[in-house]
């Protein structure tokens, strides 16, 4: 169930709005903000950037399965909260 949201598909992506989408489905689920660096070359290794990618799972260590990359890049995973009316 767990999965990485490819939010580059998008124009706009409204992540409060489709993590409340995510908890109607499966109230265990929740939308994890993982922040990381990006390295460009072995050249940029003192200035990385740092990009941001979207996970839907039930816990953190699934939530970093699910992204698929070396877990040493992450700087700080979150869970997005789903904004209320």
């Amino acid at each position: 169930m767990a999965h990485k949201i490819h939010t580059e598909d998008w124009d706009s992506f409204d992540v409060e709005l489709y993590s409340r989408r995510v908890k109607r489905t499966d109230c265990r689920l929740h939308t994890y903000r993982i922040q990381y660096n990006l390295y460009k070359s072995h050249k940029d290794l003192s200035n990385p950037l740092q990009a941001i990618d979207y996970v839907v799972a039930y816990s953190r260590d699934e939530a970093i399965h699910a992204w698929g990359k070396w877990k040493g890049l992450i700087k700080k995973i979150t869970i997005v909260a789903p904004w209320k009316r």
